[in-house]
């Protein structure tokens, strides 16, 4: 029998992943998501773009946080929000990975009695998952250092459901000059931190390398309205070695990674699961307000494997990151051995519990 599975959370790309593989398989998904990425951004979420590219009906919910006492108290709007929501749809399931979107939908499939199953992407665990996890059917791993926070009854280490650009990424050459290529990203939002820096001093950079640079698309920054200003004003010589993207999709990021010489950016969950499985080497900017410090473990998890060294943010300027880039360079580029299957097994597990 086919299901009807709602699939929500704060990490889209591994969710529209196993989305994608139910679609194939003949079951209907419906996605529960964020239509802009932060308050006041007039533009669509990356989230928003690709699900609704691949033809997934999508619901724009809005939801409180976990992180002051005034967004606490609009967890129950949320929550009621939702709860209308799964009413008028009639899953047969929720799959939710992550965050206070995925905590407030799953809150309202408890109380409706509706299946719940959830996906933990970090090497600790999410303050909503760890919640979750008390009254979900099961709880999806993807590392080994995580499984301390979760009943081990229903607990499953599978890895992190991958792209196929990551599983089989193409093999081109970014550039036509021999210069090495520096692929920077700060997340599907951008960070205007490493932004800042990176168009500070992009001439000097440019002389020596090449330059892909993912600024997020955020109105309220206006990275990339900057960037691509900054770009138009360079010298052809140097136009030619930086190429400017507002979000690069999940059908072209595994030819990035696989291609660039080094990684800079922040080092989240998907990001650092990805660097591994091709091993890219990497200059990583934790962003240390997260729970736990978990971009922080992740870089140390590169960097104990000799693939990355950490910048960290207050220390990010020229000669800190001209130092970085020339020891990453160094590296030995070495794919670590992490489970590729995740999606198969999720789905496959989710499925036969479906039906017990």
């Amino acid at each position: 029998m086919k299901k009807h599975i709602i699939v929500t959370g704060g990490h889209h790309n591994s969710a529209l992943v196993v989305a994608s593989n139910l679609i194939k398989q003949g079951h209907r998904v419906t996605w529960i998501g964020h239509k802009q990425a932060a308050s006041g951004d007039i533009h669509d979420s990356a989230e928003y773009i690709e699900v609704t590219a691949s033809g997934i009906p999508f619901y724009d919910l809005q939801a409180g946080k976990l992180n002051s006492l005034t967004n606490i108290f609009k967890i129950p709007f949320g929550v009621w929000r939702a709860y209308r929501l799964l009413y008028n749809l009639k899953p047969d399931a929720v799959l939710s990975f992550g965050s206070y979107l995925g905590l407030t939908v799953a809150l309202s499939a408890r109380l409706s009695k509706i299946p719940i199953f959830i996906h933990e992407q970090t090497v600790v665990a999410g303050k909503a998952n760890r919640i979750v996890a008390k009254f979900a059917r099961r709880t999806y791993l993807t590392w080994e250092s995580s499984k301390q926070f979760f009943p081990s009854r229903n607990s499953k280490i599978i890895g992190l459901p991958l792209r196929d650009s990551i599983l089989r990424p193409t093999k081109t050459k970014l550039f036509s000059n021999s210069l090495p290529t520096i692929l920077v990203l700060g997340g599907k939002q951008g960070s205007h931190a490493i932004n800042n820096q990176i168009l500070l001093h992009l001439p000097k950079l440019l002389v020596e390398y090449n330059i892909i640079h993912q600024t997020g698309t955020s109105s309220v920054t206006g990275d990339y309205e900057r960037a691509t200003s900054i770009r138009d004003s360079l010298p052809a010589k140097l136009t030619k070695r930086y190429q400017v993207e507002g979000y690069i999709g999940q059908s072209e990021i595994g030819s990035y990674l696989a291609n660039c010489d080094l990684y800079l950016g922040r080092s989240g969950a998907h990001i650092t699961y990805e660097l591994a499985i091709l091993g890219t080497r990497s200059i990583l900017v934790p962003f240390l307000l997260t729970h736990m410090k978990e971009q922080e473990k992740n870089a140390n998890y590169l960097i104990k494997q000799g693939l990355a060294v950490m910048l960290p943010q207050k220390q990010l300027k020229y000669s800190t990151l001209q130092q970085s880039i020339k020891t990453v360079l160094t590296l030995k580029s070495q794919p670590l051995k992490l489970p590729h299957d995740a999606t198969r097994q999720l789905v496959k597990d989710m499925l036969n519990a479906l039906t017990l």
